[in-house]
């Protein structure tokens, strides 16, 4: 799996609003449409349960959930975004560069996160399964996963090629906004590639610009519901709209694992 977060990572802050980069957070930020659905199963947990970020990115979502008192541990394929995330985060919240089929923790854990619209670069349908079944693996039997993504079907159907933020954001005196810009195959299934174009405005006005290309391996939510149960999961709880940008599941473990 090629790391195409390996330049984006320090400037992947600019994509999201201050609430979610700034301490104290906010839980599910990474997956905002699906916030609700989120927040739901983390208030079920008890309190200083054991949480598995596994997709952790810069560390937005671990560190709320550790301001929130539970014990996190954070992963990320990425070894940029896992440093970022180690730069963000409190000592107490054990960073590691991980693959999902080779999470290199025991737990078991009441809570596994996925969230960010990751499972996207599993890649095919036989990585996929082999990626939910390693979160299976360290998820307690009465524990929780919950995984999100992009609709790529809205995505194909509406087939916009330019999205921008909505709006200029300010830190350390540069503001910014991104563009994404989207190659979308004719046929559906096929990988799409997004370059996203992040503009910058520095202190003494100077303009640049810096541009990440991704590539993304999309799914339907029936494929990813049938991976799902192929991992050894029953779905518990779902935000899929055909016209929502995004959704989430939560899921359980099926049988012994």
């Amino acid at each position: 799996m090629l790391d195409y977060y390996r330049d984006l990572a320090t400037d992947y802050h600019w994509i999201f609003p201050d609430e979610i980069v700034t301490f104290p957070g906010v839980i599910g930020g990474t997956s905002v449409e699906n916030v609700e659905l989120i927040q739901e199963a983390v208030r079920a947990l008890p309190p200083g349960a054991a949480v598995l970020d596994c997709a952790c990115g810069i560390g937005t979502d671990a560190m709320a959930l550790a301001h929130a008192g539970f014990q996190v541990t954070a992963t990320d394929g990425s070894p940029s975004m896992a440093a970022e995330a180690r730069r963000r985060l409190p000592a107490d919240v054990q960073v590691l560069v991980a693959r999902w089929e080779e999470l290199p923790v025991a737990g078991p854990y009441e809570l596994v996160l996925c969230l960010g619209n990751s499972l996207v670069h599993a890649g095919s349908h036989e990585a996929m399964v082999a990626a939910l079944s390693g979160m299976r693996r360290v998820l307690s039997p009465t524990g929780t996963l919950i995984v999100d993504s992009r609709n790529w079907e809205l995505l194909y159907r509406e087939r916009h090629r330019i999205v921008t933020s909505e709006r200029l954001r300010e830190r350390d005196g540069m503001r910014s906004c991104w563009v994404y810009v989207w190659s979308i195959p004719e046929r559906f299934g096929e990988p799409c590639l997004a370059e996203i174009v992040l503009l910058l405005v520095r202190p003494d006005g100077g303009f640049t610009h810096r541009r990440y290309p991704i590539e993304f391996q999309p799914f339907t939510p029936a494929q990813l519901k049938d991976r799902l149960t192929e991992a050894g999961f029953e779905i518990t709880g779902s935000s899929y709209h055909a016209d929502r940008q995004r959704y989430a599941f939560t899921c359980r473990p099926t049988g012994p694992g």
